[in-house]
């Protein structure tokens, strides 16, 4: 009798083991607690490597004109256009302004260039009153892993939260690690990995866990995905094929 019911407790343990629970896979279990909290938006440093949307305004365009190295033509509207004719900062952190030469850009937020900018036009005796804007215009994070569109990203905004980053890439697998989602960032010159637990929605009013240009997230495979080899991509394959074995055991016994 045992012999005959081992079969079957075989493919009821295999099946067990194969299942992901409930606490496992449900985003933000615990949002109401969190509800009403503040939210930072971050203000991300210039790195090397950026491409800057530099415009340089005045109440008379003509003065204005010098500083700037795009031009208002329909032509040049594409963002490729934009990034060809864009500033790239170099290795050593720096751009090559039209008349202001050479300015350092690396380790300062946008906004606080348009300031640095702006005083050497008036300090400098070039214009009174200008307006100056810097935008980066390749923006973009890397996200590698279980889930369903793997890749490199663009966006347009100066920061996006990881939800939105994971949205992008068609959501996580259902063999994702949802407790250890790991968010790789260059700071300083370093390396620095968080680890983010997507279960819980305590990480959601920390400024870090805002994605930032060049951004890497990696969302490794359960148990079940790693030892199959990547081999099971739906957990309806893996009852199928025991219970494929299972039948075929019973009718040669």
């Amino acid at each position: 009798m045992k012999k005959r019911h081992l079969p079957i407790i075989l493919l009821l343990l295999l099946i067990v083991q194969s299942c992901t629970t409930r606490k496992q896979t449900l985003y933000l279990q615990d949002l109401d607690a969190y509800s009403n909290s503040a939210i930072k938006y971050p203000m991300t440093p210039i790195q090397p490597n950026d491409i800057l949307k530099i415009d340089v305004g005045d109440v008379n365009p003509t003065v204005a004109a010098p500083f700037n190295r795009t031009s208002s033509n329909t032509s040049e509207s594409s963002v490729e256009m934009m990034k060809l004719k864009g500033y790239l900062v170099s290795p050593e952190g720096t751009i090559t302004m039209p008349v202001l030469n050479e300015i350092k850009a690396a380790g300062v937020t946008p906004s606080k260039l348009e300031n640095i900018i702006k005083d050497r036009l008036v300090n400098e005796g070039y214009l009174v009153s200008p307006t100056v804007s810097v935008r980066v215009l390749n923006n973009k994070f890397t996200i590698l892993g279980e889930v369903n569109s793997p890749g490199v990203i663009n966006f347009s905004e100066e920061s996006i939260s990881l939800l939105d980053a994971i949205g992008l890439a068609g959501d996580l697998t259902y063999f994702a690690v949802r407790k250890d989602v790991k968010l790789i960032r260059e700071l300083d010159g370093k390396r620095v990995v968080y680890h983010i637990d997507l279960t819980s929605a305590s990480w959601l009013s920390d400024p870090n866990f805002r994605i930032r240009q060049n951004d890497v997230i990696v969302v490794t495979p359960n148990k079940v995905k790693a030892n199959s080899g990547g081999l099971i991509k739906d957990p309806l394959q893996l009852f199928s094929v025991a219970a494929s074995l299972l039948t075929i055991f019973l009718l040669l016994r």
